[in-house]
């Protein structure tokens, strides 16, 4: 691995961090005259010179009482000291502490998911590339057309209907008691992938068909190679030559699609865990965003841009490991 291509890739993935971070600090605040608006006690009896003295105390324990200009510069620097400010949740909680308190949920769902779509779909797809033009590739096609047709959220809408409620398989939404009786027995875990069966397996569906379409194009792309060609003439065995040689040789778009898989574990689940009435990140950001709670919505968008940056950072990092010929800036 070239170190020049390391440093780029570094120093660009900052820029780029920086980028987001001054965006996510002005962009909740486009069009809004005073964020601390909402939080106002209703005036009641009080005179106007009095209500105005207690708006201006509610704007400064929110921070609203310095120019947007004094706010960022006093937000950059409290990040830098790991500081993602406090929420505007009753009981003023800590930015980080209610963020690390949902990511394990969410990474129940996200992290299953990828496995089961990675496992399944790759082996899948290598199988159908080798039976090109047979039941398991026309299998695929389908499946893939059937996919792109519907979102996965409609396929959790169908699955709640039939598995949740018509046949009562599993829960069609999540038992409220699992997160607050969770204690690590094998009841609890159990309990929660219960719970978690129906939005695993409406977001399972499309991402093995998503990596077994670009395993099957991958595949058969490389097996018309030279060195494919050779294996076969040295009489290898059809196994062989795919999953040892074929398959090896093919990773690189598998590899793009882990990345951006990857790159998604956070924050992809927003819609599901509505469905299923989930409590994890996305859950939590569109608690935020209903409430205005500027801090959270800020540190939920910044922790899941900076999660993308690092697994886009590793996946080019995985690239020039796996392909010395990649440089930036220089034609292959």
């Amino acid at each position: 691995m070239q170190k020049s291509y390391v440093i780029k890739r570094i120093l660009y993935t900052v820029l780029i961090f920086f980028v987001v971070l001054t965006l996510n600090f002005f962009i909740p605040r486009i069009g809004v005259e005073d964020p601390a608006e909402r939080y106002y006690p209703p005036q009641g009896n009080m005179s106007d010179d009095a209500y105005e003295a207690v708006k201006e105390l509610t704007r400064k324990q929110y921070g609203f009482d310095v120019s947007t200009a004094e706010q960022y510069i006093r937000y950059v620097s409290d990040l830098f000291h790991g500081d993602l400010d406090t929420s505007f949740k009753s009981g003023s909680p800590k930015v980080a502490d209610l963020i690390f308190e949902r990511i394990p949920w969410t990474l129940v769902l996200s992290l299953s998911t990828m496995l089961i779509g990675a496992i399944l779909g790759i082996s899948f797809g290598a199988f159908a590339a080798w039976r090109r033009g047979r039941w398991p590739d026309l299998i695929l096609m389908n499946a893939s057309t059937f996919t792109t047709a519907l979102p996965s959220f409609f396929i959790a809408l169908i699955l709640v209907l039939y598995m949740g409620f018509e046949w009562e398989w599993f829960p069609a939404y999540t038992d409220p008691n699992m997160v607050a009786g969770f204690d690590w027995s094998w009841e609890a875990i159990g309990r929660v992938f219960y719970n978690a069966a129906l939005p695993i397996f409406s977001m399972a569906i499309g991402s093995i068909v998503s990596y077994a379409q670009t395993t099957r194009n991958s595949v058969i792309a490389v097996s018309g190679e030279d060195f494919i060609l050779t294996a076969r003439a040295k009489g290898l065995s059809n196994s062989t030559v795919l999953y040892k040689h074929t398959l090896r040789n093919a990773v690189l778009p598998i590899v793009t699609s882990l990345g951006m898989s990857v790159s998604g574990l956070i924050g992809g689940a927003v819609v599901i865990e509505q469905i299923f009435n989930w409590n994890g990140m996305g859950t939590l950001f569109l608690e935020a965003n209903n409430t205005n709670d500027y801090p959270l919505m800020m540190g939920i968008m910044l922790f899941l841009s900076t999660f993308a940056l690092v697994a886009n950072l590793v996946t080019d990092l995985c690239y020039s490991l796996l392909d010395p010929r990649v440089t930036v800036g220089d034609k292959r």
